[in-house]
């Protein structure tokens, strides 16, 4: 039993490139922009005290994700990969994530330049490659970009940040990433689940791997307390 699937529009001719720049859909634009400035904006963040913008970005690309799928899923797929986003969201940002804390003023001055500039760099190359990869996986050209762009910027991610809610971030974008070329090569309910699964369950696991150091944390100054009395 396959996928339930709208009418969808894929474009197999030579000219991939071309009618992604002139005939996207304002569905599919608002979709790459979500999920292009979030991706970036993920990227570029490196203040470990500040994550709930961080946060926020990953549950616009899901969002982002909706605008892109909206002519080819159902209503019901779509229900659930936003489901998907807005769980994970709330999974590893619970304990994290202070919401009534102030937003500090140097967040939005502190921008690194050499994160952005690679955001730049990383977008620009995979709009240049984008058309001969869309040679080999037949699947709308919108999707394949967003697909390429959040696996590299998963990749970037894990490799520039050594605080692991920003690898757990990282590693989400490269999955969700994977995740959306797949679903459309396998339009199968049954491989949809399974990998909505899978994405839980890494969730699951980077939440535990986040409150396992402040364990470690609150059991060590229990135990200097101990020893000073």
């Amino acid at each position: 039993m396959g996928v339930p699937i709208a009418n969808s529009v894929h474009l197999d001719s030579p000219f991939r490139a071309v009618s992604m720049r002139y005939e996207l859909p304002l569905t599919s634009m608002i979709g790459l922009g979500l999920i292009s400035l979030s991706s970036a904006l993920i990227l570029a963040n490196q203040d470990q005290n500040e994550k709930r913008f961080c946060l926020l970005a990953y549950l616009f690309q899901y969002i982002g994700a909706i605008f892109l799928l909206i002519r080819i899923f159902s209503f019901q797929i779509l229900f659930i990969i936003f489901l998907t986003g807005l769980m994970g969201a709330a999974i590893i940002g619970t304990d994290q994530i202070d919401f009534r804390a102030p937003i500090q003023k140097k967040y939005f001055i502190s921008f690194p330049l050499f994160r952005v500039l690679l955001s730049i760099l990383i977008w620009g190359l995979i709009l240049s490659i984008e058309p001969r990869i869309a040679l080999w996986i037949p699947i709308p050209d919108s999707i394949l970009f967003v697909s390429l762009w959040m696996i590299s910027i998963g990749i970037v991610k894990v490799s520039l940040d050594n605080d692991y809610f920003s690898m757990m971030l990282g590693l989400l974008n490269l999955f969700f990433g994977f995740q959306l070329v797949y679903i459309l090569l396998e339009e199968s309910s049954l491989v949809f689940g399974f990998l909505t699964a899978i994405n839980l369950l890494i969730t699951l696991l980077g939440a535990f791997i986040l409150l396992k150091p402040d364990s470690e944390q609150e059991e060590q100054e229990f135990l200097e307390s101990e020893e000073n009395s």
